[in-house]
This record gives C-alpha cells, structure tokens and sequence, in this order.
C-alpha cells in the first residue's frame, strides 16, 4: 500500500469510527431513553412502534452520519462522486438494514405476546446468539452497502465486490456489537452506561471501516483514472 493509499485508508476506517459512534450511538442511546416509555404502552401497537423507531433512528443517525463521513473521504478519490449521493445511498441502505434487523424481534415479541406460557423466555447460549449475529451481519452487510453500489457503480470497475465488503465486515460487526452490549452497564450509573455505548460503537466502525476499507482501496487503485471515465 503506498503512502497515497494509506492516507486514504486511514482517513476511511477513522471516519467509520466516528460516525458510528455518533450515529449508531446516539441511536442505541436515544433507545435506552424511550424504553421506559415504550414499556408503558403494551400490546401490538407497542411492538410496531419500537420497530418503526428504531428503523428511523437507525436511517435518519446512522445512516446519514455514516454517508456524510464516509462521502468527505471518497470525494478525495472520486471526483465525479456526485454531492449527497454518498449520503443518500447510505441512509437509504442503513433504513433497509435496520428493517431487516428488527423482523426476528419483532416477531419474537408478537409471538411472546400471543403465548399463553408465564415463563420468561429463555435466551441462547452466547455462541449462538455471536454466530446468528454473524449471519445477520453476513445478510444485512450487502443491504446496507446496496444503494452505495449503485453510486460506485458508475464510477469504478468492479463495483460488485463492495457487496461482498459490506458482508465480510459487519459479520464481524454485528458480533462485535452484541459482545460489547453484554458488557453495557445497563443498570448502572448513566454516564457508565452511555460511555459504554459509544466505545462499543467506536470500535464497532474502527473494526468495519478497517475491513471494508481494505476492498474499497483495492477498488479504487485497480479503476481507470477519473478522467477516463469521463
């Protein structure tokens, strides 16, 4: 790697970094805030309203934090990246991901409703809850990076392998989430709690964005020059 393209990839996994701890921080953070409200109000509309929170939590945070970050760095590589098309293409993804994230809750919490039994129900081992984090993350990874490739598309060779970028990171990702998340102090003193959250989530983004990164610099050195493409 030359020293042009590890500025660059240093630029991107910091970016990643912060962006999802700003983003898919404050998400988790506004989430803790409004479970007590959440908690008050039962049945479907309840369940319903959590998942289309979260979902636009996650697109309008995460998704457009993310995009903004990750578009100031590109635009340095990719001068005819159209303004905001970075931006909307992540959020855009980042609403389909969360979408899908929040089906299996949603309907484990329709189907706990719906059950007769008194018991509490009963969580997986850790591994299993790691190794589906790590299929969810394996799935949602090319949904989220699916807008994005249509903008790449256009503009690198290639663009198809970014896809498999976003899947290989996040299926590090997510675990990395839900171990972190253990380690939350949830009942514990809020600043405890909230500090937790975002080194959680910064780590998260370093870990993805270092990954990911790794392919985008691939992509963009082995591309045909922007004046080519003109």
């Amino acid at each position: 790697m030359n020293a042009g393209d590890a500025a660059f990839y240093t630029r991107w996994i910091l970016a990643n970094g912060w962006a999802e701890a700003a983003g898919l921080g404050t998400t988790f953070a506004v989430g803790r805030l409004l479970a007590p409200l959440l908690e008050s109000v039962t049945g479907a509309l309840a369940i319903i309203g959590t998942a289309i929170i979260a979902i636009a939590l996650g697109t309008l945070l995460e998704g457009v934090l993310v995009g903004f970050a990750q578009e100031r760095v590109l635009r340095g590589r990719l001068i005819r990246l159209q303004p905001r098309a970075w931006i909307w293409a992540t959020a855009a993804g980042a609403g389909l991901a969360w979408a899908l994230g929040m089906i299996p809750s949603t309907v484990m919490a329709f189907l706990i409703q719906s059950s007769t039994a008194t018991a509490a129900p009963v969580e997986p081992p850790a591994a299993i809850q790691y190794g589906l984090a790590a299929v969810l993350g394996l799935v949602a990874g090319p949904v989220l990076g699916l807008a994005q490739w249509f903008v790449l598309r256009r503009l690198i060779e290639r663009a198809g392998l970014w896809l498999w970028a976003n899947a290989i990171a996040w299926s590090v990702g997510m675990p990395l989430i839900f171990l972190g998340m253990d380690f939350v102090p949830w009942n514990g003193h809020p600043a405890a709690m909230f500090l937790a959250i975002y080194a959680v989530c910064t780590a998260t983004g370093l870990v993805v964005g270092a990954i990911h990164g790794q392919f985008l610099v691939t992509l963009l050195r082995s591309s045909p020059s922007p004046s080519s493409l003109a």
